[in-house]
């Protein structure tokens, strides 16, 4: 275990993307809805899910 973290090193940022296969912006219902996802309420109800400020509500799944 030891020699296996010893060969570990810290990557930089285009490092990073090249692993990841690039940035990927998450979509705001993935993150308010959770794994299920959902879509955006044009007209936010009862029951929608919105963030702090209201500024983005969605309808989850």
């Amino acid at each position: 275990m030891k020699k296996d973290f010893l060969k570990t090193r810290n990557l930089n940022r285009s490092e990073l993307r090249q692993i990841n296969g690039g940035v990927v912006a998450l979509p705001a219902c993935t993150i308010l809805c959770g794994p299920a996802g959902g879509v955006i309420s044009t007209k936010p109800g009862i029951g929608d899910v919105c963030n702090s400020d209201r500024s983005i509500c969605c309808i989850c799944y």
